[in-house]
């Protein structure tokens, strides 16, 4: 592993790598992240949240202090840490947005679509029905717009969207997509998480892999000073962009598949463990 000697950026996804359930999860990996820090090594994280969810998580690491730049909405958005200031940004086309937002009202399935303005989302009108959303009051975090009366409208830069379909009507929705041909416009992402199943949308051309490469040349670091670590669908791209990929014991078997190194779970500080073996230079 002489190639991690030299590592100038560290980029990790939050839950299920350094965190469980959005809190930290054990009491090593902040430590040791704070270390690589404070050793010159730029740190940050790669996440599928938007801005104001991954905010108070990039906290956790002083993100703002040092680097003060995150990845967000999957690879959509380059950001500072420090303040919403998007730096990059890969919109979905309007068109694609507007045949989407139709399609779903006619569907009755809620569709919320986020754009450049930071916590407002775009609404089609129809309830969410997402019990465990609902429960946590998880949309009052947000500035909703409600576009169901609304002719004509223009979806301009939307970052991404959140589809949340009915088990009974997921079927009619996959076809839907694939007779449409969205696949070649829009890069999709399936979450069970919660109550019931959620679709992500971002532009084809975004993901977490692209969005790391793009911020390597914001800060002058080459792609084999990076390491990144990850532990489910959405961290793919990293994987196979990135060189230097570490799969956390808890992945998904696609995700440990392709992965250069594996190394110990979430809940067992396996993003700790590893850069303390690896890539931190020994104290004299």
């Amino acid at each position: 592993m002489n190639n991690l000697a030299n590592i100038k950026l560290i980029v990790t996804d939050l839950d299920g790598t350094v965190l469980e359930h959005g809190q930290l999860a054990n009491d090593i990996d902040q430590e040791v992240l704070l270390k690589a820090a404070k050793q010159n090594i730029a740190v940050t994280i790669a996440t599928g949240q938007s801005w104001h969810s991954a905010k108070p998580r990039a906290d956790f690491f002083d993100i703002k202090d040092h680097l003060d730049l995150v990845i967000v909405a999957n690879g959509a958005m380059i950001s500072k840490a420090s303040k919403y200031e998007p730096l990059y940004h890969s919109a979905i086309d309007a068109v694609i947005v507007k045949k989407v937002f139709e399609k779903m009202t006619t569907m009755d399935i809620c569709v919320l679509a986020f754009y450049l303005k930071n916590q407002h989302v775009y609404w089609n009108g129809v309830p969410l029905r997402a019990e465990s959303l609902i429960e946590r009051n998880w949309i009052d975090k947000f500035i909703v717009e409600d576009l169901s009366n609304q002719d004509n409208f223009e979806y301009k830069d939307v970052i991404q969207m959140m589809i949340f379909v009915p088990e009974e009507q997921e079927n009619e929705f996959n076809s839907w997509l694939k007779t449409e041909g969205l696949y070649n416009y829009i890069n999709s992402m399936k979450s069970n998480i919660e109550s019931m199943p959620i679709y992500e949308f971002i532009n084809v051309e975004a993901s977490k892999g692209n969005a790391i490469k793009k911020l390597a040349k914001m800060i002058n670091v080459d792609i084999n000073e990076i390491v990144i670590f990850g532990d489910n669908m959405n961290d793919i791209s990293m994987f196979t962009e990135i060189p230097n990929s570490v799969a956390m014991g808890n992945a998904v078997e696609p995700i440990k598949e392709i992965a250069k190194y594996i190394t110990d779970t979430n809940k067992n500080a396996g993003v700790g463990k590893f850069i303390t073996q690896h890539i931190l230079k020994k104290e004299k």
